[in-house]
């Protein structure tokens, strides 16, 4: 290898998995910490719970807030009633109202004058004799008679309008110095504005017989009579302003609504109720079991990233470019609920291969990498006992080739003298013993000597050659 520097990369899953197979002391973490934390919680609520000053204060600041509470939820209620009857009456209104329905860029209008003749002041011996002028009182009359009267009451009954929707298609105007009054019909269609004007004109006979009665005698005109279509900006300002003013009402009953639901009753004391008091302790027991849960996972990362140890049989792989010749399953004992572990294993892919299984796949991996007759050198910086058992197991499986052993060659001489001597070399380590800084030595000295493992072998953790 001529590149002596080397990645050192973190497997993601690798470590995930590490961190589960914690989960004996993960869990016991989290319920210490979590009777730890709660139980304190607990014992300060029980011990505030007998101090009366505090407890009266509490009460006390308690039905303020309550009060405050049903204050604002009244006023938010009654303003949502408010706003739905607006909103339904808008809606009503919009749907009913004749005025509504008028195109004001093709509007129909109908109008007529009516002018009003009051007899003059007669005579008497040369004098001009005067009575109180009723003229604008009479012209007075005639407007509020026919806007408040039987005369629009009649014409709601003839076309089926609503008085109350009728009397904003009718608009009178006076002028009291002319003594007219000129009456504005306004509609969809000049068929129905005509029709609304003659029969509010038809009933001016019998508002002038009550007039004449009431006030004075005198007689009236009608006159320039018309209908037409007009454009009418200011109805079109007025229906604009009408469905504004809907969803502006609308999108107000939204925000209380909303505010309403954002509303919260004060929650009693802590002091001033034992299910507070549990509801703490509980809360603060969750607290510390997540906490505790978080520390000895963390602990778990910390300690599988700086132990510099071989973690998984993959590092070597992705950090020195080695070939993965095999490695031997860890052999763990049995415990209380070990299934959860063989669930796990299962989750991670391993698979429980035998060592003599190992031993026959480790054989032809070699056979298949390198020639017969060959001479093998299996070093590494496990123990003499460990590499010469596996050897004599790989022997019995390779017998025409020369496999031979020497132990740590970073601190055997004898081991890094005799590497030249052999034609391949295959490293051999111990998952979770060996340490990644040895092992970066072992293959720099390789290298240096132009020369490359063949690949590398795992032994299970504990393995002392057995």
């Amino acid at each position: 290898m001529e590149n002596n520097v080397y990645d050192q990369e973190i497997d993601l899953k690798d470590l995930i998995f590490a961190v589960f197979r914690k989960w004996r002391p993960i869990i016991l973490a989290a319920i210490a910490l979590a009777i730890l934390l709660g139980g304190v919680k607990c014992a300060k609520e029980i011990m505030k719970r007998g101090d009366e000053d505090y407890v009266l204060e509490l009460e006390e600041k308690y039905n303020s807030d309550l009060g405050e509470y049903e204050q604002a939820k009244s006023g938010y209620e009654w303003s949502i009633e408010r706003l739905t009857a607006s909103i339904d009456y808008q809606e009503k209104y919009r749907e009913s109202s004749v005025l509504m329905k008028v195109d004001p860029y093709n509007e129909a209008t109908a109008v007529a004058d009516i002018f009003i003749q009051v007899p003059d002041p007669f005579q008497e011996k040369g004098l001009m004799v005067t009575t109180m002028d009723t003229a604008d009182g009479i012209v007075k009359a005639y407007a509020s008679g026919i806007m408040r009267g039987e005369a629009l009451k009649s014409v709601s009954r003839q076309m089926g309008i609503g008085v109350t929707y009728l009397k904003e298609l009718v608009n009178i105007t006076t002028d009291y110095d002319s003594n007219m009054l000129n009456v504005s019909v306004t509609y969809t269609d000049e068929n129905g504005a005509q029709k609304i004007l003659d029969s509010l004109l038809d009933n001016i006979e019998t508002l002038c017989f009550e007039i004449q009665t009431d006030l004075e005698q005198h007689t009236i005109s009608i006159m320039n009579q018309n209908v037409s279509t007009v454009v009418d900006q200011s109805l079109a300002d007025v229906q604009d302003k009408k469905l504004k003013d809907l969803t502006i009402t609308k999108k107000s009953l939204e925000e209380t609504k909303k505010a309403l639901e954002e509303l919260k009753e004060p929650d009693q004391p802590t002091a001033l109720s034992k299910r507070s008091v549990l509801k703490e302790c509980v809360k603060y027991g969750i607290i510390g079991g997540v906490f505790g849960a978080f520390m000895v996972a963390f602990g778990v990362c910390i300690v599988f990233v700086m132990n510099g140890k071989l973690n998984a049989d993959s590092d070597l792989k992705g950090r020195f470019r080695l070939k993965f010749l095999g490695g031997f399953t860890d052999k763990t004992e049995k415990r209380a609920f070990s299934g959860i572990d063989d669930w796990i294993d299962r989750l991670e892919g391993k698979k429980d291969i035998s060592d003599e299984t190992m031993y026959d796949m480790l054989a032809i991996n070699i056979r298949n990498l390198t020639d017969e007759e060959t001479s093998v050198l299996f070093t590494g910086t496990v123990g003499d006992e460990a590499l010469t058992n596996l050897a004599m197991k790989l022997q019995e499986r390779l017998p025409n080739f020369q496999l031979k052993v020497a132990a740590d060659m970073i601190r055997n001489t004898s081991t890094l003298q005799s590497v030249s001597e052999f034609d391949d070399i295959i490293l051999v380590e111990m998952r979770k013993e060996s340490r990644l800084r040895d092992i970066e030595k072992e293959v720099e000295i390789v290298s240096n000597m132009k020369k490359e493992f063949l690949g590398y072998i795992v032994l299970a953790s504990g393995n002392k050659g057995k």
